[in-house]
């Protein structure tokens, strides 16, 4: 299994050996392979996360049982105590020269030492020269760390106004507590919202906007929201997506106590089509109590993307294809076999009978000989049996 590992504003690849690693198994590995690298102790305290907050302790657990797969980011906390590294500081003096591949050395004897003056003047006023030219020539492009396309690295985290990339998100999906993106932000002010109601509705309507969907009552769909959105205790929000042209998709929500209930309505031709519908808690996602500060109205925006994409919008927008007879775009259906397989590898054998239900093409992509050879190998072999002793040229089969 490979990993990605990053510990304060490093990023490095480890990989585990085994079919399932456990959680014990990759901090040992983490103390063998990446603390030294990094400067630390192998006896450094450290707790390893997902989120960046909330620890991973119990070690006998398997990583897969954590819900980690293969590429996932693998976040470390220190202890304050084990919080600085050992190696040593950049020097803020330029590096040595190099000779033929190797470094001149810092130690000069005491005859080159004691040289002219005017010599280490001219070198002093050289230095300074070149430094001006470098700060003439970074104000002229403008950005004091540019990387080539494709060749950023990963270690580097790189600040508004300092380098190629803002550090805002640029989508829900990536926004982490305290974090929103630029997009909400201007939506949220636009609106004037006056409730947490007011708030979440401004999500849900950038999480539309999110998947492709174009609002209707607004030219520009991402600066404010469309008009009419919230009137006599309702709000009303209506969409076309490209994908879709043909067809409309409308969200009605209704306050409902403390939930707010979304209907999503799809027209074809004028005629309703289908109603996907979701009840969603806004003090869940929302934050009301200091409304001026927009980074903190939201929380929890990673989980809402999911929720709402999930369950809604996409299955909207599946469902709308479907009536207009259109191909699928998205979804498991459209993946090629392989990638089809080793998903279904993942799932228990009900699940995987479940799923073969759904349609043909699911039908048949499950009715695979290997598939099930794995899943009998897997689930349904007792250790025991196949056991076989050679004695001699005579092969015995134990029960």
């Amino acid at each position: 299994m490979k990993l990605r590992v990053r510990l304060q504003k490093r990023t490095a690849p480890l990989e585990l050996e085994g079919a399932e690693p456990t959680l014990g198994e990759l901090r040992a590995q983490l103390r063998r392979a990446l603390l030294h690298a990094w400067g630390y102790s192998s006896d450094t305290e450290f707790s390893i996360t997902l989120n960046g907050k909330d620890a991973l302790t119990e070690d006998e657990k398997t990583l897969a049982s954590y819900g980690i797969v293969p590429g996932d980011l693998i976040c470390l906390l220190l202890e304050e105590t084990d919080a600085k590294s050992n190696l040593p500081p950049p020097s803020s003096s330029s590096p040595p020269s190099l000779q033929n591949g190797r470094e001149t050395s810092t130690l000069t004897p005491k005859n080159q030492a004691d040289g002219p003056k005017e010599e280490r003047q001219n070198e002093q006023s050289d230095n300074q020269k070149a430094q001006v030219e470098a700060q003439k020539s970074d104000s002229r492009a403008g950005s004091s760390l540019e990387f080539p396309s494709g060749l950023v690295p990963e270690d580097v985290d790189l600040e508004e106004g300092t380098g190629s990339y803002p550090s805002e998100p640029m989508l829900c999906s990536e926004a982490a507590d305290g974090e929103i993106p630029h997009s909400l932000e201007v939506l949220y002010l636009s609106a004037e919202c006056t409730s947490a109601t007011d708030a979440l509705i401004v999500l849900v309507h950038l999480l539309m906007m999110e998947t492709g969907y174009v609002p209707q009552g607004t030219e520009a769909k991402a600066v404010s929201m469309p008009e009419k959105w919230r009137g006599n205790g309702v709000y009303k929000l209506q969409y076309t997506h490209p994908l879709c042209e043909e067809g409309s998709a409308g969200l009605t929500c209704v306050p409902l106590g403390d939930l707010v209930a979304i209907n999503a309505t799809l027209k074809i031709n004028r005629e309703i089509k289908g109603v996907k519908r979701i009840q969603l808690l806004p003090a869940s996602f929302v934050c009301f109590q200091e409304p001026e500060k927009v980074a903190g109205v939201y929380k929890d925006l990673q989980k809402l993307s999911r929720l709402f994409k999930d369950q809604l919008v996409y299955s909207l927008l599946a469902a709308a294809r479907q009536a207009l007879n259109l191909p699928d775009v998205f979804g498991l259906v459209v993946l090629p076999l392989e990638l089809k397989l080793r998903i279904f590898r993942l799932l228990d054998v009900r699940s995987l009978i479940s799923l073969s239900a759904v349609c043909r093409d699911l039908y048949a992509a499950s009715n695979d000989q290997l598939l099930w050879r794995f899943m009998y190998l897997r689930d349904f072999r007792d250790p025991m049996q196949g056991l076989v002793t050679l004695t001699g040229k005579n092969c015995t089969r134990k029960s």
